[in-house]
């Protein structure tokens, strides 16, 4: 672990509930849905914590090592330091380094370095696939338009409306509360069982203090219906299609930042 983080060995309490004081847009400069800001002089820390035994899992850091240029684009590099606290935390193709930019309306990754089995990996916009797993430039602006609404039996429909906005809430996480937006992010996909949907809280300042990872209900290789294997986790239904809170290592977990506990890095 790094010598010096802010988070506690079991996750701070976490209670979330509907705000009248809605917000219609946040300006969110970090990089979706690694929260950082790819500007110079920039770090963050977040913690992963299991979400059944709110035990620490790992811990991420992210430091702006300096300017960078790629394919003739401009932009800084970042370095990523995972420090796992479990001994069996292994995630394949772990980031090591990001080259990012941030522009006055989008943030984009421009390369990715990934260690797979001890051999480091770099790709760059200009690979096959780059794109559908790192994003083509996420917008800033975050809106929240009304795409998503909540039915009486607690599932939600899409209305046709745009944005990834879906609802303002309180967020309390240990002694502190945020006034967030929530986001469900689909990838600008409609709602499937077949993919991962992205849930994060962001307070006005434009930082993620919570993040959470659904799957698709049906999605992955093999028949494994997530549902079925885990029925106590937290789920999300979006016309019918049912996404259950677990992420790529099989389990579930909660995200939280150094932003969450009020606490600013040097």
């Amino acid at each position: 672990m790094p010598r010096n983080h802010p988070f506690p060995p079991v996750r701070p309490a976490i209670s979330i509930s509907k705000s009248d004081e809605k917000l219609v847009q946040i300006d969110l400069p970090e990089l979706q849905w690694w929260p950082i800001v790819p500007l110079p002089r920039s770090s963050s820390m977040q913690a992963i914590y299991e979400a059944d035994t709110l035990e620490l899992s790992a811990v991420t850091e992210m430091v702006v090592t300096g300017s960078a240029r790629v394919h003739n684009l401009d932009c800084v590099e970042i370095a990523v330091q995972q420090f796992a606290r479990r001994d069996d935390w292994d995630v394949p193709g772990t980031p090591q380094r990001f080259y990012a930019k941030l522009d006055e309306k989008e943030t984009r990754w421009l390369a990715v370095v990934q260690e797979f089995g001890g051999r480091k990996v770099l790709r760059t916009i200009a690979d096959d696939g780059f794109e559908s797993d790192w994003g083509k430039g996420e917008k800033r602006e975050i809106r929240n338009e009304g795409r998503y609404e909540r039915q009486p039996d607690g599932t939600y429909r899409t209305t046709g409306r745009t944005g990834i906005g879906a609802g303002t809430y309180e967020l309390k996480i240990g002694a502190n509360t945020f006034r967030c937006l929530r986001v469900w992010d689909t990838g600008g996909l409609p709602p499937s069982e077949q993919a991962e949907l992205s849930e994060a809280y962001i307070e006005p300042g434009g930082h993620v203090v919570l993040f959470r990872e659904y799957w698709g209900r049906r999605m992955g290789k093999g028949d494994t219906d997530w549902l079925a294997k885990y029925p106590n986790n937290l789920r999300i239904e979006i016309d019918g299609c049912v996404y259950v809170h677990c992420d790529c290592t099989g389990r579930a977990h909660d995200l939280i930042t150094n932003t969450s506990l009020g606490v600013e890095l040097p």
